[in-house]
C-alpha cells in the first residue's frame, strides 16, 4: 500500500528516521501525505515568518516602544490621561514582545538546549505560562480601559473634566493590571493548550491539572470579549464625534460638547484600539473555527471522512499560525499611527525635539499651558482659559 505511493514516511516529520508502525499507516495514508507535501511551502514561509519576521518585530518593536515612552512621559507630556495610558501600554508590549514572542522564537529554534531547559524545568515552565498569557491580556485590557474612558469624555464632557483625571487614571491603570495578574495566576495550577504553540516547540512534561477545554475561555477573554466592547465604544464614539461637529457647524452653544484638542485625543486611541481589532480578528477567527472543527469532529483513521477532517485540521493550524504572525505587529504598531496620525501633532513635535531637529516656536506653545495646573489633564479648566495668550489656541491642540 505504501510501496506505490509516491511519498513516503520520511517526507513527514514526525516519522522522518523512524520505524513505521500500523497505527501509522493508518494515521497517514497516502492522499494525507501528498497533501502535506503540497502544503509544505506555505509551512515553510509560516516558519520563517514566525523566526526571523518574529524576531525582526521584537527589534524594531522595542526600539520603537521605548521611543513611544519617552516621549510620552516628557514633563510637558504627562498631564494627558490619554499619554498616561500609551506610556504604560508601550512598557507592556515591550514586555510581551520579550517575554512572550522572543522567548517562543528561542524555544522554537533551539529544541534541544533552550527549549529543553524549559522542558527540565516544572517552575520555569509555569513561570513562562503565567507571563505569556499576562502581558497578552495586560495589553489588550488596557485598550479596553482607556477606550471605555475616551466614550466618557465624549458622551458627558462636562462631568468627564472632574472624573478624568491622572490619578482616577492611574487607579484605573493599577486596576485593571491587578485584576489581569491574578486571573493569570490561574496557570500555576491548570495546563490546557501549552502543547500546540505557534512557534512549534514542544511542550513541558507538567504535574498540573490538565484542563483542555479553558482555552475556549482563554479565546473569548482574549479575542472575542475585548473586541467586542472596543467595536461597540468605538461605533459610540464615532457617532457621538459626528454629533459634535454637527453642533459646531450650526454654532449652537457648545458647552456641553467635546473640545477640540479632546476630539483629536479620541482619534488617535480610536485609531489605537481600531488597529488591535483589525490585526485579532482573522487571527480570533481561525482559532474559534479551529476549535469547532477539532472538537465537534470526532473522525478516527478507519473512517471514509478521514482525510478530509485531517486535511482541514491541518490547514486550520497553520492559517492560525500565519494570522499570529500579523498579530504580533500589535505589540510595536503604535509608535508609527502616532507619528502619522493627523491628531498627534503633539507628539510629532516632541520627538523632533528630541532627536535634535529644529522645530518651530509656534509649534511649541503648547508647553507654556503646561506650566499651569489644571483639574482635568485631558483639557484646561474654563478658569483658566482666559489666562492662556490666544496665540496658543488650546482647543486646536492635541493630547497627544
Amino acid at each position: 500500500m505504501s510501496s506505490s505511493c509516491p511519498v513516503s514516511y520520511s517526507q513527514i516529520e514526525d516519522l522522518a528516521g523512524k520505524n513505521i508502525t500500523a497505527d501509522d499507516e493508518l494515521n497517514w495514508p497516502c492522499s494525507l501525505r501528498m497533501f502535506w507535501v503540497d502544503l509544505l511551502p506555505f509551512v515553510d514561509l509560516v516558519r520563517g515568518l514566525l523566526s526571523y519576521g518574529t524576531s525582526i518585530i521584537v527589534f524594531l518593536g522595542l526600539i520603537f516602544n521605548t521611543i513611544s515612552f519617552v516621549v510620552l512621559t516628557r514633563k510637558h507630556m504627562r498631564k494627558s490621561t490619554t499619554n498616561m495610558y500609551l506610556s504604560i501600554l508601550a512598557v507592556y508590549d515591550c514586555l510581551s514582545l520579550t517575554l512572550n514572542f522572543m522567548i517562543g522564537v528561542l524555544r522554537g529554534q533551539n529544541p534541544d538546549t533552550v527549549n529543553k531547559d524549559f522542558q527540565n524545568s516544572e517552575g520555569l515552565c509555569t513561570f513562562h505560562g503565567v507571563i505569556v498569557e499576562l502581558f497578552n491580556l495586560l495589553s489588550v485590557w488596557l485598550i479596553v480601559a482607556f477606550t471605555v474612558e475616551r466614550f466618557v469624555m465624549v458622551k458627558f464632557p462636562l462631568k468627564a473634566k472632574n472624573l478624568i483625571t491622572p490619578r482616577r487614571a492611574l487607579y484605573t491603570i493599577i486596576g485593571v493590571s491587578a485584576c489581569v495578574f491574578v486571573f493569570s495566576l490561574h496557570k500555576i495550577a491548570v495546563s490546557g493548550f501549552e502543547g500546540d504553540s505557534v512557534f512549534g516547540y514542544k511542550a513541558c512534561k507538567t504535574r498540573r491539572a490538565i484542563f483542555p477545554e479553558i482555552i475556549y475561555f482563554y479565546v473569548a477573554f482574549n479575542t472575542w470579549m475585548p473586541t467586542f466592547i472596543i467595536v461597540g465604544f468605538n461605533t459610540m464614539i464615532i457617532l457621538e464625534i459626528k454629533k459634535n461637529q454637527k453642533k459646531r457647524k450650526e454654532m449652537t452653544s457648545n458647552a456641553n460638547t467635546m473640545s477640540k484638542s479632546d476630539e483629536k485625543a479620541t482619534k488617535l486611541l480610536l485609531a489605537v484600539s481600531s488597529a488591535y481589532v483589525i490585526l485579532i480578528l482573522p487571527l480570533g477567527l481561525i482559532q474559534t473555527t479551529e476549535l469547532i472543527w477539532n472538537g465537534t469532529e470526532k473522525v478516527g483513521p478507519s473512517d471514509p471522512n478521514y482525510v478530509h477532517f485531517m486535511t482541514t485540521k491541518i490547514k486550520l493550524k497553520w492559517a492560525r499560525a500565519f494570522f499570529f504572525f500579523f498579530y504580533q505587529f500589535n505589540f510595536a504598531i503604535n509608535f508609527f499611527l502616532y507619528v502619522s496620525s493627523s491628531s498627534a501633532t503633539r507628539f510629532r513635535t516632541t520627538l523632533r525635539k528630541l532627536l535634535g531637529f529644529k522645530v518651530k516656536k509656534d509649534d511649541m506653545t503648547w508647553i507654556s499651558q503646561s506650566h499651569a495646573p489644571k483639574r482635568n489633564a485631558v483639557g484646561p479648566a474654563r478658569s483658566e482659559v482666559s489666562e492662556i495668550p490666544k496665540t496658543s489656541k488650546p482647543e486646536e491642540e492635541d493630547n497627544a
